[in-house]
């Protein structure tokens, strides 16, 4: 981990699909103010551009830092991207986003070098610097919300890949004759462990007939139905629910084993999922694992949810900054 003077100040950026916010931090974590706006990803994104230059000025005048003290900047964004030209490519919950140049448009608005780099990696770094398990030279974090992200720190160092690929851990295929992926592929990790996938199958069997006590987690609403829930429900019996945990818990374990045997790792930080289940997850994801992989992968491996908290996002902005700012 390169160091950095806790005095020093940083800006970080984390667009998103929905929002978009901006803070100032420091080297340690702290983060001295922040804001955010909506992202309107349908809109025009030189609109973005504009109304983000009025959030950072509003964000350095309430936090009581003028630009000039501003290290350098940290801009967390959707993939996919690409990290030498600072590109925004194709983010499918944007799809007015096309090839944008976001990080030439952040380093027109502030003059400060732009560390920028896909969200889930941001999260990794964030893992890495500010995080149960900081400092750790090889960790792997996933997102485990919605879909499946990762962010891969082996020997102190994101694995960035040749093509910005590294830490897709999401797409993984683990049965090439399994679910179809709108990502082309078939029996993708994401299939079986993303959140939105597991809640939309539950969701279709049960509007199909199926009966499930899995309903009572969500006030009777199959709209409401959570990830939570149904680990909920699979600890009381319920055989649906317990059909779709099996399968969550199995593939979860099948893909981390993966990781194991690949990076070796000493610490996994796992994301929103496991937060909201915990040892509902952790405990039978723990026993799994050794169908996966070697005794000596896993020893002494800690396996932890997130402990950094709704506001990972700016934090792995942050860190990105953090990354720009130690190679002045």
């Amino acid at each position: 981990m390169s160091m950095s003077n806790p005095t020093d100040l940083y800006l970080a950026i984390d667009l998103g699909g929905t929002k978009t916010a901006v803070c100032v931090g420091d080297a340690t974590g702290r983060l001295v103010h922040g804001e955010r706006m909506p992202t309107e990803a349908s809109a025009p994104p030189s609109l973005w551009r504009d109304r983000l230059a009025g959030l950072i000025d509003a964000v350095l005048v309430k936090a009581g830092v003028p630009l000039r003290d501003i290290v350098s900047v940290g801009l967390a964004v959707p993939g996919p991207m690409n990290v030498a030209a600072g590109l925004v490519l194709t983010p499918p919950n944007m799809p007015a986003w096309r090839n944008v140049p976001v990080r030439a448009w952040v380093e027109t608005l502030t003059g400060k070098p732009v560390h920028i780099n896909n969200d889930a990696n941001a999260a990794g770094l964030a893992e890495y610097r500010f995080g149960a398990f900081r400092g750790t030279p090889d960790l792997i974090y996933l997102t485990m919300s919605t879909g499946i992200g990762g962010g891969v720190i082996s020997g102190g160092r994101l694995v960035q890949g040749a093509r910005d690929l590294g830490g897709e851990i999401g797409h993984m295929v683990l049965d090439p004759q399994g679910l179809p992926c709108p990502c082309g592929q078939r029996g993708c990790l994401e299939m079986y462990c993303g959140g939105r996938n597991v809640i939309l199958q539950v969701q279709a069997e049960l509007a199909a007939g199926s009966t499930s006590s899995v309903l009572d987690e969500s006030n009777g609403d199959p709209k409401g139905l959570t990830l939570s829930a149904i680990a909920r429900a699979a600890a009381r019996q319920d055989a649906l629910a317990l059909r779709y945990w099996d399968t969550f818990l199995e593939r979860l374990a099948q893909g981390i084993g993966t990781l194991c045997m690949c990076f070796n790792p000493s610490a996994i930080v796992l994301g929103t999922a496991a937060i909201h289940t915990g040892d509902l997850l952790l405990n039978p994801l723990r026993e799994r694992l050794a169908r996966y992989a070697w005794p000596d992968a896993l020893k002494d491996l800690k396996i932890a949810p997130s402990a950094l908290g709704p506001q990972i996002g700016e934090l792995g902005a942050l860190a990105l900054a953090l990354e720009a700012g130690s190679n002045r």
